[in-house]
């Protein structure tokens, strides 16, 4: 054997050996926000570990409740290459076109809900994909946990009809949000999830539009606050996994495709065991003594008309007229 080709064999083990310590020298950090108790967590941790056994170089340590921030600085710290991979509400902070997860009455049926989250390919998912790419997010899964109702001290003075409710509720950080809330008869505080729980225990709010019936059960009755849920039903509880994309784009192959797939499934998982799950946590409710507010297929057919003339046609000013136009194509 030559020279040159042992030198060129030896190049190439060096090289190869470069390579594969490289990959198994990735690290990646996923930072969750859903509480403690919530059984997302044990499906995050599950994807996590999933992705180091395919033994592709992959070693993952997961963050959950909250430990890396709320939502909305997650969202930052991912653009800013902070960490690496996020589970969490997208708020609109960063682009106003994020608005779209919060139009209100977009979703009401479980297959609504399949078709237009859990979907890749869906119109809602490419519009979020265009959105967040721009500015060096690479989304995984979307998430549509259930339909979201108010939790509350107390039971508004006409919940099912639009009237003065002489409440004041919170609303995350979404003009839509916040309207859809105030025709509904709110005073309206935007205040981010991590300052939701003491605002209501303290009473400087009188509730908040926020959680599916697990959500409101696990953070709220299970902690002895509030006593009131009001499912209207408006807006779906939203989640995503998401990752910085220069982070994503650094992976090798074996390592994208692992984390493509781990992302898809775990978000597939959460979406259908959140709405297994959802008539369990209202009988948990009442089981807790908190009052459930019942609707009248016509009571809830009449707000979803009233908030449909009177907000979707504000949400074209905000995410602009092409995005709503195909949004609501079908």
């Amino acid at each position: 054997m030559s020279f040159n080709t042992r030198l060129t064999m030896m190049t190439a083990a060096v090289a190869l050996i470069t390579s594969t310590a490289a990959a198994q020298d990735v690290r990646l950090r996923i930072a969750g926000t859903v509480p403690a108790e919530h059984f997302g967590n044990a499906v995050l941790e599950q994807m996590a570990q999933d992705m180091e056994d395919a033994d592709v170089g992959l070693k993952v340590k997961y963050f959950p409740a909250g430990q890396l921030g709320s939502g909305e600085e997650l969202l930052e710290s991912a653009i800013r290459g902070n960490v690496d991979m996020v589970h969490a509400t997208v708020y609109a902070q960063k682009d106003p076109r994020l608005e779209i997860n919060s139009l209100p009455f977009l979703v009401t049926t479980k297959e609504e809900l399949d078709a237009v989250y859990g979907d890749p390919n869906s119109e809602y998912n490419k519009i979020l994909e265009e959105i967040l790419t721009s500015f060096g997010i690479q989304p995984l899964g979307t998430i549509g946990e259930g339909l979201i109702g108010m939790i509350a001290t107390e039971r508004p003075e006409n919940p099912t009809a639009i009237d003065n409710q002489g409440m004041n509720v919170r609303a995350w950080s979404s003009q839509i949000a916040k309207q859809t809330m105030e025709e509904l008869g709110y005073q309206v505080t935007t205040l981010n999830w991590a300052e939701v729980f003491p605002a209501v225990q303290a009473g400087t709010i009188d509730g908040a539009i926020c959680c599916t019936p697990e959500w409101a059960y696990t953070t709220f009755a299970a902690s002895d606050v509030g006593n009131t849920y009001v499912p209207y039903n408006a807006f779906i509880e939203s989640t995503m996994i998401y990752a910085n994309q220069d982070f994503y784009n650094e992976l090798n192959d074996e390592q994208r495709a692992v984390v493509d797939k781990e992302t898809a499934e775990a978000a597939a998982e959460i979406s259908q065991l959140a709405w297994e799950r959802s008539q369990g946590f209202v009988d948990q409710l009442k089981d807790a003594n908190w009052e459930v507010v019942e609707f009248t297929q016509d009571e809830r057919d009449a707000i979803k008309a009233h908030i449909q003339t009177t907000v979707w046609p504000n949400v074209a000013d905000v995410v602009g007229q092409d995005i709503l136009d195909r949004l609501t194509a079908n």
